[in-house]
């Protein structure tokens, strides 16, 4: 082995050190280390990281810069940290979603407890760290994601797909990509269908929409443990879901219901939300739960009123200049990206869910 294969190797030990913000999982076992050079003790290192974000690169590269910089030899060094996009693959081409490198569902097994609050301001603050992001709203019955992102008169319009199908394009907002039923039906018009329309119409939403390479896909389910999640397990493959409850047993009860549905179905579970938390409903209970039961637990957020006007005049919270209301969504967006970085790590290839009985 020659001097420069050797302190190449140095490097990348070295580099074993940093961990992955938030987790106890190193930079090189994760992949992120693309690339290491070194001539006559210059070194350079390159890093590809899948969450977005400022804060995120800079900490990656001050804790790699720092590693380097501690072996004796080493008289310059170059690190350059930037945001890989797309992290995920799936293993069938004929997924409708196989451009999308993170398919996330945010679910909640009760109504009213926030979760497409959580769902849109998720969204927004991946966006805004400067991912490529695309929202379904699942809810067929009650779509409510075109006036939390300010689309009420917004309209998708045919485009031509890459293969020459007749598809939709979907409507933007905010930077990003968005499908509704709210779109295609007038806003105080019920939709009265049964599960095979159902089914139909969600079928349409994830093959017939031209929704292109995103980095994320937040797909906003509605709540409880009937047709849409049944019909988006067997259609698609998903990185995982998200659980948003508020601390309320009432609500919980619920929202385990939901948890053992994607286990039924095989979906990974990337963590739970408290959200609301604070006088009124209580904060805490599902943090404790979540840790005693060993799963994920993801962010609590706070049940203020800014939050609430946000989505009532369609400009998430999450971007927002106040602080109190966008930084508990950025952190949640951090945490969640990191999620799917390290279930993409796990498990690179997705493979799409085959429902049992």
């Amino acid at each position: 082995m020659s001097d420069r294969e050797t302190k190449i190797g140095e490097v990348n030990e070295a580099l074993r050190q940093v961990k992955a913000p938030g987790t106890d999982r190193d930079i090189v076992s994760l992949g992120w280390v693309k690339h290491v050079t070194e001539c006559d003790g210059a070194v350079k290192a390159e890093i590809s990281v899948p969450v977005p974000g400022e804060r995120v690169m800079a900490s990656v590269e001050a804790a790699a810069r720092s590693a380097i910089e501690a072996l004796s030899w080493q008289i310059n060094t170059n690190v350059k940290v930037t945001f890989s996009g797309v992290t995920g693959t799936v293993e069938d081409a004929q997924d409708p979603l196989a451009q999308v490198g993170n398919v996330l569902a945010v679910a909640s097994g009760k109504g009213g407890v926030g979760k497409s609050t959580v769902a849109v301001n998720l969204a927004a603050a991946l966006a805004r760290e400067g991912a490529s992001v695309g929202v379904l709203d699942a809810d067929i019955y009650g779509p409510s994601i075109p006036t939390m992102l300010g689309a009420t008169n917004e309209h998708p319009h045919p485009v031509e797909g890459p293969d020459g199908k007749k598809m939709f394009g979907a409507v933007e907002a905010h930077g990003m990509k968005l499908m509704s039923m709210g779109f295609l039906v007038e806003q105080d018009k019920p939709v009265v269908w049964r599960g095979p329309m159902l089914h139909g119409a969600l079928q349409q939403f994830f093959g017939d929409v031209a929704w292109g390479p995103l980095d994320f896909l937040i797909i906003d389910l509605p709540p409880g443990t009937g047709d849409v999640a049944l019909t988006m397990a067997q259609s698609i493959t998903l990185t995982g879901a998200i659980v948003v409850s508020t601390p309320q047993e009432v609500a919980m009860v619920d929202a385990r219901k939901a948890i053992a549905m994607f286990d039924q179905t095989g979906i990974h579970l990337l963590g739970l939300v408290e959200n609301m938390a604070g006088e009124i409903f209580g904060e805490g209970h599902v943090k404790a739960w979540a840790e005693a039961q060993a799963h994920p637990f993801l962010a609590t957020l706070p049940l203020v009123q800014g939050i609430r006007v946000s989505g009532d005049t369609g400009t998430p919270a999450a971007l927002s200049d106040d602080e109190s209301l966008a930084g508990p969504f950025r952190a949640l967006a951090d945490r969640v990206a990191t999620a799917c970085a390290m279930r993409n790590a796990d498990a690179p290839r997705r493979k799409k869910i085959s429902l049992q009985g």
